[in-house]
């Protein structure tokens, strides 16, 4: 597994990912949002179902590549290499994306969509070509994920149900359509879970979404106020 997994998933998946979207969500995407979400959280259990069926319930441990096993010291706290790696690795992939969305001739017609796509429709831009581009290279996205983080999480068909929920709440806090806001929302999310699994464990989740809960009733927009509502 290792580096190929890396490689592979994103390969495997984009190509399935395109002809789902061309199936599933093409048709209804002149619907509301709330059709689309319905369908992708379907498919999401449809999938994990058939995984279980195919290949079991069993979890799965892999390990980091030889050269990232180990742990390095820093102010005298153990950190395992891999997670630094996987963390530098996020952040670098994160900053392409955003270079990309913000700078790029493509990343203008995305924005574009984004903010009004029947205007984008309306001058010229092909958004069913261009959606399901987006579709497929955010399936990429997630399956390089799932393959950066199988030696931390390990692997097991329910393994993506719990990123998914804190993805979405990432998303929301930062605010729907605004990355840099997004990647804040993911450091709240990822705090609120630390301070509560570390002094309140039984109650990790309610405090989770109780700090999202007045974030949102504070900044419906997102924590810099540049978002849709969600």
């Amino acid at each position: 597994l290792g580096w190929a997994a890396m490689v592979f998933a994103p390969l495997v998946v984009v190509p399935l990912a395109i002809a789902m979207e061309w199936l599933t969500i093409a048709p209804i995407r002149n619907r509301d949002e709330i059709y689309t979400l319905l369908v992708t959280f379907g498919l999401s259990f449809m999938i994990t179902g058939a995984i279980e069926y195919l290949w079991g319930t069993e979890t799965t441990l892999i390990k980091p590549p030889v050269i990232f096993q180990g742990t390095v010291d820093i102010l005298g706290n153990q950190f395992p290499v891999y997670r630094l790696f996987a963390s530098a690795l996020s952040l670098v992939v994160t900053g392409l994306v955003f270079v990309f969305i913000q700078f790029t001739s493509v990343g203008l017609k995305i924005r574009a969509i984004t903010d009004d796509n029947e205007m984008a429709e309306a001058l010229g831009i092909n958004t069913r070509w261009l959606l399901t581009s987006i579709f497929g290279g955010a399936a990429g996205f997630a399956a390089f994920a799932g393959a950066l983080g199988a030696p931390i999480f390990s692997v097991e068909p329910e393994m993506g149900m719990g990123i998914i929920i804190d993805s979405f709440l990432a998303v929301i806090l930062g605010g729907l359509g605004h990355l840099p806001g997004t990647a804040v929302g993911a450091f709240i999310v990822a705090l609120a879970k630390s301070i509560g699994g570390g002094y309140i464990s039984e109650w990790a989740i309610a405090v989770l979404f109780l700090v999202v809960a007045a974030i949102m009733v504070l900044r419906p927009r997102g924590v810099f106020g540049r978002g849709r509502i969600a």
